[in-house]
This record gives structure tokens, sequence and C-alpha cells, in this order.
């Protein structure tokens, strides 16, 4: 599966996030790199969009007709999820196949930070991609009631972690915690098991002295430290824990599945905020699920397919008639000529100096003149049996 990174590393968010382009820009250039570069006749060219059906993405549509002169062929479900299931059905509309992918987050332009959008119809702000916010919920509550729940002090010279009993395995609450925070033995000086110590002071937790490299880690961050506990907070990396599973219920869909062995890596990234992080992984996955299928599908193989994946970032202007609009970050590209059963993959840097090495075109086809035809008075006669 996995063609750009090793397994069970999520994908530098610096790296994939590179490169923003407006609409007018992507599409151009896309029309011109699926004319120029597959070499794919677009009277006969079919897009297909694998994002999710947010209202905040709507402005894509319009350009998806005035880039392709169609509307696109939807092949993803909410979440950006890859329906593989209307691949085959997509490979018989058209004899070449143009994936626009990737999952979205919004912008927040009164808070300036990426996670939400203002609604308009709900009036007010809200998770995006709300999928994703959902999946990543129980996960990040976890980890940020470990945050601020294991404690830092130092005593002589020593540093010491103080750790609340349920993140040991020792109090076992009686919420429901779908998926539960369990510390890495790196973390501590020792064996957890024999080296902890409980107080009468702190009787619900155990304290032990933390792990060398662990020190180390901090002095050089010059963290200050004092006798007086204080929450961990970001130097609980990824490192240091993982998630297990505990519910007795299955996982509640693909998407959590798929992201739940990396979700210790995305809640605890700190270059942009988990719900960025987790957008990006989930476009990178979906990605290499793509390229898997499109590779497995007989009835692809006569087709040529490029597909382009990446983030996109939704945006809010209260001064505009329409008011969303959005940004979108290439991250990943497959092309497959016709008749070929494998592909070539690019990745980030790949994608982009693809798309740099063409200009937009100057003129694109008009929406007016799309809607104008379809202004026409509308007459057709069904042939009676």
């Amino acid at each position: 599966m996995d063609y750009l990174k090793r397994p069970r590393i999520i994908p530098d968010n610096r790296a994939v996030m590179a490169r923003q382009y407006n609409l007018a820009t992507f599409f151009g250039k896309l029309k011109e790199v699926v004319a120029d570069y597959c070499k794919f006749d677009m009277a006969t060219t079919m897009p297909v969009k694998v994002e999710c059906p947010d209202e905040s993405q709507g402005l894509k549509l319009l350009y998806f007709i005035a880039t392709f002169g169609t509307s696109p062929f939807v092949g993803g479900k909410v979440g950006a999820e890859l329906d593989t299931k209307a691949i085959v059905p997509a490979s018989h509309h058209a004899e070449n196949l143009v994936y626009v992918m990737g999952s979205h987050t919004g912008y927040d332009h009164q808070a300036e930070t990426l996670g939400k959008i203002y609604r308009e119809k709900e009036g007010g702000f809200s998770a995006c991609c709300g999928k994703l916010a959902g999946v990543m919920e129980p996960y990040l509550k976890e980890y940020e009631y470990a945050k601020n729940s294991i404690k830092l002090f130092k005593e002589e010279g020593r540093v010491f972690l103080e750790i609340p009993n349920r993140l040991l395995g020792i109090h076992s609450s009686d919420e429901p915690h779908p998926a539960k925070l369990c510390l890495d033995p790196s973390l501590i000086r020792g064996n957890p098991e024999s080296e902890g110590v409980m107080t009468a002071e702190s009787p619900r937790s155990v304290i032990f002295e933390v792990h060398p490299d662990l020190q180390h880690a901090l002095e050089a961050k010059k963290q200050a430290i004092t006798h007086d506990p204080a929450p961990i907070g970001d130097e609980l990396a990824g490192d240091y824990f993982r998630f297990l599973w505990t519910s007795s219920a299955p996982f509640p869909d693909d998407i959590t599945r798929r992201l739940h062995p990396l979700m210790h890596q995305i809640v605890s990234s700190l270059d942009y905020p988990p719900m960025a992080t987790i957008a990006n992984v989930n476009t990178w996955i979906e990605f290499n699920r793509f390229v898997d299928a499109i590779h497995a599908i007989p009835d692809v193989l006569p087709r040529g397919v490029f597909g382009v994946s990446g983030l996109t970032v939704d945006l809010y202007f209260e001064e505009r008639t329409y008011h969303y609009s959005n940004v979108y970050y290439p991250q990943y590209a497959f092309f497959k000529p016709a008749g070929q059963r494998e592909g070539i993959v690019m990745g980030p840097s790949e994608i982009n100096n693809l798309l740099d090495s063409y200009a937009p075109p100057k003129g694109r086809l008009s929406l007016d003149q799309i809607l104008e035809c379809n202004d026409q008075e509308e007459t057709w006669h069904a042939k009676r049996e």
C-alpha cells in the first residue's frame, strides 16, 4: 500500500503543504497537464471527484464544469473516502478519467487557525471536516487528559513523573473510553511494574523517575521543572504512547479503522493543528487505496487514468456574494496511460514540479455560456411504446 513513506510514519505536514494554488490556477494547470502530459483528448475525458460533499466546497463543482465541460462523476463518500465500487462504473463513462481527490479542512477567519469553518446556514463555526473531527474526537480527548494529568516535577536533582492510575490500567473508569491511551515503557526509568511509588499525598497516581533520554531532551529544551508538579503538556510526544481500541464494539467505520494505528502521531503533531494533520494523513491513505484499486480492477485497464490528491482548505469571505472559496495543496499524483496495467506515482515535489511546468490557459469554458445554453426552453419527446 505504501508508495511514498515508510509504513506507520505519517506524512510531514510541511512537505505535503509546500505549494498552495487557488482554484482558477489549479484547474487551469490541471487542464494543461491532462492535455499535454497525459495526451488525453478532452472530448473523451471525464473528471471524477473523490472529496467530501461539503457545502464549503461547492465552488469546485463550477470549476470542474468549466474545465472539463461536464459535471464530475462522484467517486467518493463523506470524509473523502474512496468508493472503490464507483471505479468500474466511472470507467464505462469515458475513455479517460481524471481523479481529483483529498480531504479538506476549514480556516476560521476570526481565530485565524485551521480546523473550523463558518457555516452561514447554521450561523456559527463548526469543525471542518466534521467527519474526520468525529473520528478523532475520542482520541484527542484521551490525549488531552493525559497531557494535563501526567505531571513533571523535580526532587533532589532528579526528575519524576506523576501518572494517574487510569493511564496505568490500575483504575477502571465507568466512563466509556473506546480508545485508550497506553503509555510506552520508554517514558520512565526501569520497570514500570516495579519501579513506581504510591504516596499518601497522591493516592490516585503513581510516581516514577523519568527515563534518562527524556530527561536529556527536557534539559536540552531548557524546560523549567520545579518541585511543584506541572502538566507534561506537549512533551508527551507520539513516541511515548499508543492507542488501544478497548470498546467491545468494532470500529464504527473504515476511516476510523485505517486511521487508528496512526492516531498517536496525529493528535500529538505540533507543526499544524491536529485537524490539518488528520486531513493530510487521510488524503495519503486514500490515495494509496486509489492506486491499489486502479492496478487491481480489470475494467480500468483500457482507460487512461490521471489522479491528483491533495488537501483543500475551505475559506469564508463575508464580503463576497458567494461566501465560500478554496485553496488546494497538491500532494500526490498517479498516471496510467490507456492500455497499460501499471502506472507511475508522484510525490509532493514531483506533482508540483509538473504543475509548475505549465501556465494556466488564458481562456476557459465560460460558465455563462454553459448556463445560457441551458436557459433555453427544454423540448424533448419520449418515444411512446
